[in-house]
């Protein structure tokens, strides 16, 4: 019986060999760390599962040939990207050419020993940037992304200026007594960045709007009303808008978002149908609706605050009417590959870290809607394929009447 070490290299290097050949075959570009290196690969169906199993695969090796002490060793040291974030190192770099150290260093207004130090660390550990010669710095296609990329700038400045600090202490501790929400609502330049570094996120096809559009009857509700709670700009109300076209769509934000909004940025053909309305999710809810969504909005509060908001919509709930939550749904430990178990495990570990809230598993959400109210029932938790994020389907048996409502399906 061969090992698991030698099950593993096998795996590898049969996934390796199906991938080059593909890319090979189809005149594309091979993976690179140089500057202008494939931003995707461009990979789907048998080859994007190859390209899973390959990461899998070679993080499980790598760990099983650590040593036990090499694994309890904490996360990389964050003082690199950090620098290059605050100091916006990469745009100080040519495109297709290189500078020294020592004009990085002055460009900075830092010590070039430590520029040195900080730039050889990040190429090491994160393959960002390169050394084409001894004391001179080139981009890497992860340097690179840094200079084109505005959404990847916003994500390393929200992690460090903002995050980072609270991983060992919380985000309140870390921020004068505040939360995340009051700490962005005083500081619009930070919330504008936080806004720009989830945009880039959810630009990725597994976090996108089809994923709910497409798994619900939308279509049976006629000219019923739907209400996003928490909807910012409309980007789900618009992909519903696409769906199903008789919808009537509201959007709920607070204050300062609905003043925000640029109609603009919604599709031309669907803007008209949708309603933007000044409302606090933890007030009572005032619209008589079919559905009411939440989209990445009960992640980022405990229990005992999504029980509030649950119970903000009952003085207009009617029987029938369904709350559908669009969130993560956290696996069963251990049935998901190993990189995706450790992407969905960081995501909770990090709402734990700045909200003091979490992810939730099937049981977790079943147990929060109970709390909130035995009127409500869950009818079905499940992630479609090829997304993210979950949905979880809830109908209101309550008490009531009225022609905003929908059978379960």
């Amino acid at each position: 019986m061969s090992s698991r070490i030698a099950e593993l290299g096998a795996l590898i290097s049969s996934n390796t060999q199906k991938i080059d050949e593909y890319l090979v075959a189809n005149s594309l570009p091979s993976p690179s760390f140089e500057e202008d290196g494939p931003v995707k690969l461009n990979l789907s169906g048998e080859l994007e599962s190859a390209r899973s199993s390959l990461l899998n695969a070679t993080a499980e090796l790598q760990a099983l040939l650590q040593t036990p002490d090499d694994l309890l060793r904490p996360i990389l040291n964050g003082t690199s990207l950090e620098a290059i974030s605050r100091y916006d190192m990469a745009r100080k770099i040519p495109v297709g050419g290189s500078i020294s150290f020592q004009e990085l260093a002055d460009q900075c207004g830092l010590y070039e020993p430590d520029v040195r130090r900080i730039v050889r660390f990040a190429i090491a550990h994160h393959f960002v940037f390169r050394e084409p010669r001894k004391g001179f710095v080139a981009h890497s296609a992860a340097s690179r992304r840094l200079v084109d990329t505005q959404g990847a700038r916003d994500g390393l400045g929200v992690m460090f200026d903002d995050c980072y600090q609270s991983f060992g202490r919380g985000w309140a501790l870390a921020h004068d007594g505040q939360s995340l929400f009051e700490t962005f609502g005083k500081q619009p330049a930070k919330a504008k960045r936080f806004a720009g570094s989830m945009a880039a996120f959810n630009a990725s096809p597994l976090m996108a709007h089809k994923h709910m559009a497409t798994n619900f009857p939308w279509e049976t509700l006629g000219n019923g009303t739907v209400v996003d709670l928490g909807g910012s700009h409309g980007e789900l109300c618009a992909a519903l808008a696409l769906a199903a076209p008789n919808l009537h769509l509201i959007v709920q934000e607070l204050p300062r978002t609905v003043q925000s909004v640029d109609r603009a940025t919604l599709p031309a053909e669907v803007a008209p149908r949708i309603e933007f309305m000044e409302h606090d999710f933890f007030t009572p809810q005032p619209v008589v609706a079919a559905v009411y969504t939440f989209r990445q909005i009960f992640h980022n509060w405990a229990d005992v605050n999504v029980v509030k908001i649950l119970r903000s919509l009952v003085p207009s709930l009617r029987s029938g009417a369904r709350v559908l939550v669009h969130d993560l749904i956290l696996p069963e430990p251990g049935k998901l590959p190993l990189m995706q178990e450790r992407q969905i495990r960081a995501m909770d570990m990090l709402m734990l870290s700045i909200c003091n809230a979490r992810e939730r598993d099937e049981d977790d959400w079943r147990q929060v809607f109970a709390e909130a109210d035995s009127r409500f029932k869950v009818l079905r938790v499940f992630t479609p394929k090829g997304a993210a994020l979950g949905i979880v389907d809830v109908m209101w048996e309550g008490e009531g009447e009225g022609q905003e409502s929908i059978s379960a399906k």
